[in-house]
Parts: C-alpha cells; structure tokens; sequence
C-alpha cells in the first residue's frame, strides 16, 4: 500500500453572509495515495474548486474551515500559521495549475522574467539571472515550447491558449511539489491540445512522481487520466473508486446519471440529460442533496443524509439504497 500524501477527514467549510454562515463543503472524507491521480468530478457549482482551493488555503476572507483536519504528510496543515504555510507548503509542497493561464499570467512581465521569479525564490537568491535563465529556457524546453530561448523573451498575450497552460505547469513543476491541484486546466482548449496538455501532465507526474487532485466537470477527460475518482454533488463526496470500476459499475444515482450523459458515436438514441440543477453554495435541500433530481429517492432520502461508507474493496458510496 501507498503511502497516503493527502488524508481529508470531516471538513466542513462555511461562507458568512448576512450575518450567518452558510454550510458549502459538509463531511468531507478523501485521501490521496503518494504518486497517485485523482479525479475530482461533478457539475459546476458541486463545490470541487471550493475544496482544492481550501486545501492551499485561498479561499476569500468571508470563509471559515469550520471542523476536519486536513493532513498533509501526516500534519494538520489547517494549524500552521499562515507565514509556515506560505513558506513550507504552498508553492514548495502545493501547487496549483488554474483553468485559465490568461488570468494567472502577468500581462505586463515577459513570461521567461515570471519563470525566473519561481525560480529565485526557490534558489533562495544564491543563483545568478545567468544560472537561472539557463534553468529557464530548459524547462521551457521540457514542457514542450518551441524555440524557448525565443519565447522566453515574449510576453504572454503572444502565447497561445495551450502555450499558456504550459507555462503554468513549467512553474507548477518547478518546485518538484509532493501535491499538484488541477483545477480544469484545460477547459478553455480545443479537443487537440487538450489532449497535448493530459498527455504532457502524465509524463511530469510520471517524472516528479507527483500527486495530482485533478478537478474537472468532464468525466470523459479523467477516464484515461485518472487512477481513482471521487465524485461531488452540491459539497459532499458522493462516491469515491478506482477509474475502471467506477465507469463499469457506478453505484450512487449522481454518478449513474453523470455517466449516461456522456456522448457515445455509437448511440442512436437522444443524450440524456439530468432534470434539475446544482443548489446554490449552501442552500441544500434537507435529507440526501441529490433526492429532488433523483429518480431512484424515496421517503428516508427527503429526511436524512446518507453517509460515504465503503461498499465494495476501496469503493465507497453515500445512498440508501445501499441498506435496502
């Protein structure tokens, strides 16, 4: 067995408004194997973003992690000051890659000057601009720009969409982080260098031996990525399993339905979709989350909330039909 990087236990996180505060990430229970790739996965609004930026620590001021432990490489990082966490852990242990490289990128600085910024504060300052521009233009080099002596001199709008996330994953990576979060990061490309981007995300895990928590709404784009998946409806984990066993033999309702709205060019018949939509951040319905939209939800699903227990070997679900 792996070593567990990664090890989420009953968080819960609240937004204040108004006065009072509002439930978003309820009983939230995840863990992450060292070197390994885990999908995070569900509609938009599920709250899958939520967590990965409580995990580094970025969410607004209006925010609060009310219980839990988060517990990265056997600490409580929720107990560190904010100067330990900001030098020990974010950007050196934790990184993280955002949807949009336009937004996460400088407009005013070359890029090559924004990669020599990471790599001087990771130095400590004993590095020369000439050392560190070599170190540079080869990471560029690794990440698969071409001509980077070139490119590194250019500023970011002479990027494209998919040049752009590169970059960013050269800065991610930069540091060799125990734990990279993806948020979507590739969302905003096109099916081509999409599949550039996974491709090249791979070989760097497979070269820093990184963990990844990897969020998307696409359950098609973490089939082939992804070793395990956990699935999220309106901020709880609603099922958690190995990739294959999880598309072969999906259990809760959410995931059931999530997977029949996948396109197949083999299908003839109309692509289904799921009634209904996410609940606002915090304003959940009472019982299980998901039984307004579920077809299969009876009387206890309207009162209670099931609980994420472990179904089968390291296959956990949260539905009552699992007791019947």
């Amino acid at each position: 067995m792996q070593d567990k990087i990664l090890k989420i236990k009953d968080l819960a996180v609240e937004y204040r408004n108004k006065g009072s505060y509002l439930r978003v990430l309820e009983n939230i229970n995840l863990e992450l194997e060292k070197g390994e790739i885990l999908a995070l996965v569900g509609e938009s609004g599920s709250g899958k973003s939520t967590l990965g930026k409580t995990i580094l620590r970025l969410l607004p001021d209006s925010a609060r992690i009310k219980s839990g432990s988060i517990m990265f490489k056997g600490e409580d990082i929720c107990n560190l000051s904010e100067k330990d966490f900001n030098d020990q852990i974010r950007g050196q242990e934790i990184a993280m890659v955002f949807q949009n490289p336009q937004n996460a990128l400088n407009p005013v600085f070359k890029v090559g000057t924004q990669i020599l910024d990471v790599l001087y504060f990771k130095s400590k300052k004993q590095k020369t601009r000439k050392q560190l521009k070599k170190e540079a233009v080869e990471i560029l080099k690794k990440v698969g720009i071409s001509d980077p002596e070139y490119r590194f001199g250019e500023y970011p709008h002479q990027f494209s969409g998919g040049m752009k996330q590169r970059v960013m994953l050269a800065m991610a990576f930069i540091s060799n982080p125990s734990l990279l979060i993806a948020d979507e990061p590739t969302t905003a490309l096109d099916l081509t260098v999409e599949a550039q981007i996974l491709n090249l995300l791979s070989n760097l895990v497979e070269e820093y031996k990184t963990s990844i928590l990897y969020i998307s709404h696409d359950l098609g784009v973490v089939a082939g990525l992804s070793d395990r998946i956990a699935v999220m409806y309106a901020g709880r984990i609603v099922e958690v399993a190995a990739t294959k066993e999880l598309f072969a033999d999906p259990n809760h309702p959410y995931t059931e339905a999530l997977l029949k709205c996948l396109p197949d060019y083999k299908k003839t018949e109309e692509l289904q979709t799921i009634p209904g939509q996410v609940p606002d951040l915090g304003n959940y319905p009472k019982g299980c989350n998901f039984h307004p939209r579920c077809s299969y939800s009876f009387e206890r699903c309207r009162k209670e909330d099931p609980n994420l227990k472990e179904i089968g070997s390291n296959h956990f679900s949260a539905c009552f039909l699992n007791d019947s």
